[in-house]
């Protein structure tokens, strides 16, 4: 099956599963007003298979990380109430059923951090992806909520990142 239909494919799929799971935002702190223990909580909810562990601390900040059984890597840094960068990456695989379900979860990480102006970029980028899968694709964008995204694909290692940050 191509990507592209793998992309089209989930495109109906995301929607149920994003209405499940939801952050509350934290008002009046810095970072992304999101607390990062809510935000590992539901993520594991969602998905068992991911475990966060404390990692190397960054900048004098909290560093965890988490690797789903299917190879994403989740990276949240920051203070509990101060969230200062958080990064979702998946490498493409032959399966199309876990491709499936990890853009699920790339798109309920950009409705999290980017609210549905967050979902429709994921889904704008979905689609040039779709286009031509082995042009790159890198893509900044500045949120409402006070958040910075950024989009990434490597055709060559297959590699899609989504990161957000204050701003």
């Amino acid at each position: 099956m191509s990507l592209s239909v793998i992309i089209r494919n989930f495109f109906l799929a995301v929607v149920v599963s994003i209405s499940c799971l939801s952050v509350h935002a934290q008002s009046g702190n810095p970072g992304m007003r999101l607390n990062r223990d809510v935000l590992i909580k539901k993520l594991t909810q969602a998905d068992s298979s991911l475990v966060f562990k404390r990692d190397t601390d960054i900048s004098l900040l909290p560093n965890y990380v988490a690797i789903d059984a299917n190879g994403s890597q989740a990276q949240l840094i920051g203070k509990p109430d101060e969230l200062m960068i958080a990064k979702w990456t998946y490498v493409f695989t032959a399966d199309e059923k876990v491709n499936l379900v990890e853009l699920q979860k790339l798109a309920w990480f950009a409705n999290t951090f980017g609210d549905q102006e967050g979902l429709d970029w994921f889904f704008a980028q979905l689609a040039e992806l779709g286009k031509d899968y082995k042009k790159p694709i890198s893509q900044i964008r500045m949120f409402d909520s006070k958040r910075k995204g950024e989009i990434t694909y490597s055709p060559k290692e297959k590699i899609f990142s989504m990161t957000f940050t204050p701003w």
